[in-house]
């Protein structure tokens, strides 16, 4: 019973490098093979969803796919509807929060720092690449992220440079801004990332730079509050003294955060703001479920 689900979730689970859009496209598809399988229906949405809610409480993005599949079925339509609507918007958010990249430059080169692997903020710069001088890319330990996503950074031909967590404060001063993604923004405007991100938005404060968060709306979290987000914890050995266990994400309060690049381009994080995108991707999603084009 539900086969590719619980094989999903513990797939999403265990997963330390790729964040909440791959997340939760790996449980959209296996809601779509469960579904088309006859394992999956409408009748067990509700067990569905706290199944896939249990593959990582924190992130914004199965929160979102479970609405999605929830007004499917409230709309008399099935869980392939709700999840394939869900897929469409994927892509076509992430194409559009690319093409407003243009708007974190003023027509001059710019350096920047990050955190963690967000493929939004890869492919922003990707799009960028000519306008970038530099990309600083924090280690992002305990679970080394930032590896990976300056290897990427490097393979698409950018001027990247890995520095380790501590040395973050003898690199922000060198750079024009702060650009990190999110596995989950509240109604009220919080950003959560990986842990440390925190640590980098106080450091832009003290050398009078702007933090800016990259994400797709369906990271907002319906009726989220700053402060009411369950943390994933994770722990690991550090001999000799044993395990060491840490909250995976940073929650990062408004007054941390200078604006936010989405399917609307360069905003403000302000509540209004971020409850009108949320409502722009119910719109979309609830149009394609229900047949209407967009």
């Amino acid at each position: 019973m539900l086969e590719s689900i619980r094989r999903a979730v513990l797939e999403v689970s265990s997963e330390q490098i790729r964040g909440a859009s791959w997340s939760a496209e790996t449980l959209a598809r296996a809601v779509i093979d469960d579904f088309s399988g006859g394992r999956a229906s409408c009748d067990n949405v509700d067990s569905i969803s706290g199944l896939l809610i249990s593959a990582n409480p924190t992130m914004g993005s199965i929160d979102s796919l479970v609405w999605a599949l929830k007004e499917a079925c409230y709309s008399g339509r099935t869980l392939k509807d709700g999840a394939e609507a869900f897929l469409d918007y994927m892509k076509w958010s992430r194409e559009e929060v690319v093409r407003h990249a243009v708007d974190l430059v003023k027509g001059q080169p710019i350096s920047v720092i990050t955190i963690s692997y967000s493929s939004n903020v890869v492919d922003v710069l990707t799009s960028l690449q000519n306008m970038v001088r530099k990309v600083y890319v924090l280690e992002s330990l305990p679970g080394g992220e930032g590896r990976n996503a300056a290897a990427e950074l490097r393979s698409r031909r950018l001027d990247v440079e890995l520095i380790v967590d501590a040395a973050a404060s003898s690199y922000v001063g060198r750079t024009d801004m702060v650009l990190i993604g999110a596995d989950n923004v509240t109604s009220d405007g919080c950003i959560y990332n990986k842990v440390g991100s925190k640590n980098l938005a106080i450091l832009a404060g003290y050398f009078g730079k702007p933090v800016i968060a990259v994400f797709e709306p369906y990271k907002i979290t319906e009726d989220s509050q700053c402060g009411g987000v369950k943390l994933v914890e994770r722990s690991y050995q550090a001999d000799p003294w044993g395990e060491v266990s840490y909250k995976v994400f940073d929650e990062l309060t408004r007054d941390l955060v200078d604006a936010v690049l989405s399917v609307r381009g360069l905003t403000d994080n302000t509540p209004a703001q971020i409850s009108s995108l949320r409502r722009s991707f119910e719109e979309w999603v609830m149009s394609r479920i229900e047949g209407r084009q967009r």
